[in-house]
């Protein structure tokens, strides 16, 4: 069905005028189909504006994060995880908290648990990130994370919640045509009652 045909249809639909063939179900078809594309513009709108507060919040944060966040050199107190089971390539994987030792900005000395990898040996030295107050903490949030990440999670929801809406009419489309088609069935039996077919002849 080409692109003509497609909007001719829905056109159709929306507007089925007021003729004698018209039926009342069309009417609330059309009702249907108006309201799905009326929500379907309002959740796009919403979804702009959602995209838009998420990712000023993100872009917040990201630049506090970043203000705060630093990274130290932290020594193994203790050996790091035993390595898991090699995968395919036959390299061993696997990491786990382990007890480190490391200074902050100020001076000071901390020990805490960091991430290290398997197969690690104490005295061994791993980058970490730390807070403001010497804790260790994730990687800060890039600019470059919160420009994708929050258009990309508003226009998800938004895409979600459009899907919703078009398969829930779709499902009022599937009882209105079953309804249509009892109608119709009555219809037919009631006008075929009573007739004579020509293979039916009696003496």
């Amino acid at each position: 069905m080409d692109t003509r045909m497609q909007l001719t249809r829905l056109r159709h639909t929306l507007l089925p005028g007021r003729g004698p063939l018209v039926r009342s179900s069309d009417r609330v078809q059309a009702g249907l189909l108006l309201l799905v594309v009326l929500l379907s513009l309002i959740t796009a709108a919403g979804a702009v504006l959602f995209g838009i507060g998420e990712h000023s919040a993100a872009a917040a944060e990201s630049r506090r994060q970043t203000a705060t966040r630093y990274t130290v050199t932290a020594v193994l107190l203790a050996d790091g995880p035993v390595p898991a089971a090699a995968g395919r390539s036959g390299t061993p994987f696997g990491s786990g908290p382990t007890r480190a030792t490391w200074r902050t900005r100020d001076g000071q000395q901390r020990v805490g648990d960091v991430e290290a990898a398997a197969g690690t040996v104490a005295g061994h030295e791993v980058e970490i990130w730390v807070d403001e107050t010497g804790a260790p903490a994730e990687r800060p949030l890039t600019m470059a994370a919160a420009v994708i990440g929050a258009p990309l999670g508003a226009a998800t929801l938004g895409a979600a919640v459009v899907s919703f809406f078009v398969l829930a009419y779709r499902g009022a489309v599937h009882l209105l045509n079953r309804r249509r088609y009892d109608a119709w069935q009555r219809e037919w039996a009631a006008h075929g009652t009573g007739t004579t077919h020509r293979g039916d002849q009696r003496p």
